[in-house]
């Protein structure tokens, strides 16, 4: 099949063996790289037009959580984080980032219907261009941080490179797992409030506002602390984030971390075989 242009889109279903659907996707996405950035570019128009703080607002929503959650920290936890507000806000803008990128990747194929039924393109331009924004959205939102690393004195170690480790995988998690909601979201509007009511459970199960150490020393069994590793990726993500900048050793023992990067990997491979075999068929449901 080709587009408009006469420039060939490799499917799942055509020239590609099985196995390769994201090398299919990924020879898309360079293939139509303007289109792509042209998405993103909209997204951020979109989102701050009209508004006086414009790009501000990626800081100060953060930020205002961070301080809520703080408050609340302190009153319910004896925990003696010396690093408090900081770990608070990384693991708040980390889960922002996996939870946008999810919800709006859910809905991102039915959102766009118009588009989708004038002109042919790799939909998964439409999931893709959600990670983009999120990912510009995370690290404008780290300027926030700076003031902290200088009031606590922490210079950059080499943790550092956990940061785009973390952010590779994060974003392969949520896209991974977009790849099958944003399918299933055409035949039934129900899944993205579903989605929408798991991303809050999780946010509460994962060490967003309260580091790790907390549930790993005391707070569930011994013998369930690899189960929760394994069955939440995030928890691992977080605590990566936050080592990357408190230079702070992660204590993820290493067979978890390779449990937690191949779950995620093979998410994203077969999120990726599914939405390819898919996508067709689903558009016209929307």
């Amino acid at each position: 099949m080709g587009d408009a242009s006469g420039n060939s889109v490799l499917r799942i279903d055509q020239k590609l063996p099985f196995l390769s659907a994201p090398f299919s996707i990924g020879k898309n996405l360079y293939q139509y790289r303007q289109l792509l950035s042209h998405f993103v570019s909209r997204d951020m128009k979109v989102k701050y037009h009209n508004s006086i703080l414009g790009y501000g607002w990626s800081i100060l929503e953060p930020l205002a959580l961070t301080v809520t959650f703080y408050i609340l920290f302190a009153i319910l936890s004896d925990n003696s984080d010396p690093f408090r507000p900081l770990t608070i806000l990384l693991g708040i803008l980390a889960w922002s980032l996996f939870g946008k990128t999810l919800s709006g990747g859910t809905s991102c194929i039915q959102r766009n219907s118009s588009l989708i039924q004038k002109v042919y393109f790799p939909r998964e331009i439409f999931l893709f261009s959600k990670s983009g924004f999120n990912i510009l959205q995370f690290l404008l939102s780290l300027l926030v941080i700076i003031p902290l690393l200088i009031h606590y004195e922490l210079i950059p170690t080499k943790q550092i490179f956990l940061l785009p480790v973390a952010l590779i995988m994060i974003t392969l998690l949520s896209t991974g797992l977009a790849f099958f909601t944003s399918i299933l979201q055409t035949k039934a509007r129900d899944v993205e409030h579903m989605v929408t009511i798991g991303l809050r459970i999780s946010f509460y199960l994962s060490p967003v506002f309260y580091p790790l150490e907390m549930i790993t020393k005391g707070r569930i069994p011994e013998q369930y602390i690899e189960t929760y590793l394994i069955v939440n990726p995030m928890a691992t993500y977080i605590t990566m984030i936050r080592s990357a900048f408190t230079g702070d050793s992660l204590n993820i023992p290493m067979h978890n971390l390779i449990i937690t990067f191949v779950s995620t990997i093979l998410i994203f491979w077969i999120g990726s075989i599914y939405f390819l075999r898919k996508e067709r068929k689903a558009v016209k449901f929307i």
